[in-house]
């Protein structure tokens, strides 16, 4: 997925969302960047990841909506630092990020058996599905998310492959062209996720979606055509691939 953005868009009960996302690189870091506009609630976020070992430097999780917040966690070898800014009134809500006032700080260090090297944030799960190369039903990804303020163990499981009819606008350079494809054999990944500390609930979400997230995903391409999972307010609701832009 690196060097590439992408939308998936939704249309349900009349009600429209959208995911984008965007990977690229910056110096020596690789940037993973999403937007997803839900009903009532809008999610950006933005991670550093180190592209060799696809562990997570920083990550950066603003929420509006129904919640208004500005997560930054910084990693280090133990835990991580965890800066909150949030508006302090009802006027700053109504203003930009850049004029909220309320910040609060701290540390957390990581729980027993989860070491930074093996840590990345949500959207790191779709490098680590690309550069895993996940082929054949069967196939599994572990890995450590930091998902909010825990760390959650996530497992990334080929439970099948399916024909998918793709159509898309494809966007290299100056050319875009419209991709339609009938039957393309992609795999049905399913992340499931279990906090590291037994003693916790889930909080998992990818993209805005909640639960056991399911993708549709092209081997070939290395891209996600469709993303599924939980909503509030909507249930479970199913993004489907509409554009991709090569910006490498």
């Amino acid at each position: 997925i690196e060097g590439e953005a992408i939308l998936l868009l939704l249309n349900k009960m009349g009600i429209s969302a959208t995911v984008e996302l965007q990977a690229s690189r910056v110096g020596n870091e690789l940037v993973l960047s999403s937007t997803s506009h839900l009903p009532g609630r809008t999610f950006v976020a933005r991670e550093r990841l180190e592209p060799a070992a696809g562990r997570a430097r920083e990550i950066v999780d603003t929420e509006t909506g129904a919640r208004h917040h500005r997560k930054t966690y910084s990693l280090t070898d133990v835990g991580f630092r965890l800066e909150v800014v949030e508006p302090a009134s009802i006027g700053e809500t109504l203003g930009p990020i850049e004029g909220w006032t309320k910040v609060t700080r701290s540390f957390t260090a990581f729980p027993a058996g989860v070491a930074r090297a093996t840590l990345t944030g949500p959207a790191g799960l779709l490098w680590a599905a690309s550069a895993t190369r996940l082929s054949s039903p069967g196939d599994q990804l572990t890995i450590d998310v930091l998902v909010q303020t825990q760390v959650e163990r996530v497992t990334l499981t080929v439970e099948g492959s399916e024909p998918s009819d793709l159509e898309f606008e494809a966007t290299s350079g100056e050319l875009t062209t419209t991709v339609r494809e009938r039957g393309v054999p992609c795999l049905r990944l399913v992340a499931r996720s279990r906090p590291v500390d037994p003693g916790s609930t889930s909080t998992f979400r990818l993209f805005g979606l909640e639960g056991d997230v399911t993708m549709l995903w092209d081997p070939v391409r290395g891209l996600p055509v469709e993303l599924a999972g939980q909503v509030k307010m909507l249930g479970r609701v199913v993004v489907r691939l509409t554009s991709a832009t090569l910006v490498r």
